[in-house]
């Protein structure tokens, strides 16, 4: 009976940030997303749950990065459509508005490790990550680096040319 009780209440600590196409906009403003969208049926997904949970528990409260669930079976198949969804589960990061596909390993540790990597996304969200972004790109090309790419530019037509 104790064993069940502390299970229950474990079950609760991890509940899980479902998305829908109406809570998406709010839920996602000025943060790094890595979602995954899913059918409550599927083999894959079910399989990935415990791992997945506990990953949205490890980032709970982030101010950067948001890790979600959407529902392609219910509340959330609207937005599975607008993304381009085909298969269960899939995984998408990024910017909300520009995610891209997530082609990395599907266990808790590589998952983790994937998520720490994330950082605030240059966008209109997020108006700080772009000048950071500018900023690099400027020392970038005051290093010299982009006197490199010209030559190597040039090289390339010269080459061409032969």
């Amino acid at each position: 009976m104790l064993r069940a009780a502390a299970v229950l209440t474990l079950l609760g600590l991890v509940q899980a940030e479902e998305l829908t196409k109406e809570s998406w906009d709010a839920a996602v403003s000025g943060k790094t997303v890595f979602v995954k969208f899913f059918a409550p049926w599927c083999g894959h997904c079910k399989k990935m749950k415990p791992d997945w949970d506990k990953l949205m528990q490890e980032f709970k409260g982030s101010s950067d990065v948001l890790i979600a669930d959407v529902d392609c079976t219910g509340g959330g198949k609207s937005k599975c459509d607008e993304v381009g969804v085909r298969g269960f589960p899939t995984l998408k990061y990024g910017d909300p508005d520009d995610l891209q596909d997530y082609k990395g390993g599907r266990s808790y540790s590589e998952l983790s490790k994937f998520a720490k990597d994330l950082g605030p996304q240059c966008g209109p969200a997020n108006k700080e990550a772009s000048d950071k972004k500018d900023k690099d790109v400027e020392a970038i090309k005051s290093s010299g680096l982009g006197l490199l790419k010209s030559v190597h530019s040039y090289s390339k037509k010269a080459k061409a040319e032969l």
